[in-house]
Parts: C-alpha cells; sequence; structure tokens
C-alpha cells in the first residue's frame, strides 16, 4: 500500500479526512468524498484521479429538480 491515508483509493470522507472513502475500511458516515490530500494533491487548474470504477452517466431529459 502506498498511502496509508486513503488506501489507494485517493479520496478520504470530508468529514472524517483521516478515514478512507471507499474500501474495506472505509467510513460509514456517509458524507461526501474529498481527494486525500496526501496522495490526490491537485496544482491549479487539474482535476483529482478519480475512484477505480467511477463513471460519469448523463440525462438526456436533462435537470429533473
Amino acid at each position: 500500500m502506498k498511502c496509508t491515508l486513503c488506501e489507494n483509493s485517493g479520496w478520504v470522507c470530508e468529514a472524517h479526512p483521516q478515514m478512507p472513502w471507499d474500501g474495506p475500511n472505509a467510513c460509514a458516515c456517509g458524507a461526501a468524498g474529498m481527494p486525500c490530500p496526501w496522495c490526490n494533491r491537485l496544482a491549479k487548474g487539474d482535476e483529482p484521479r478519480m475512484p477505480q470504477g467511477f463513471g460519469t452517466e448523463f440525462d438526456k431529459e436533462g435537470w429533473r429538480h
């Protein structure tokens, strides 16, 4: 394991940044994830490394809220 904070997922819990957001030891609080400050740091204008299996879905019907 390269990063012990996020357990190589690249993401930590936004409410509990000391816990990984994904994986067997993931935080179960339900908060959003945020890029790991140790291994998924961003330079200005860069996008974070996304979690494995991440996919974007588009709804052709548009915004429904």
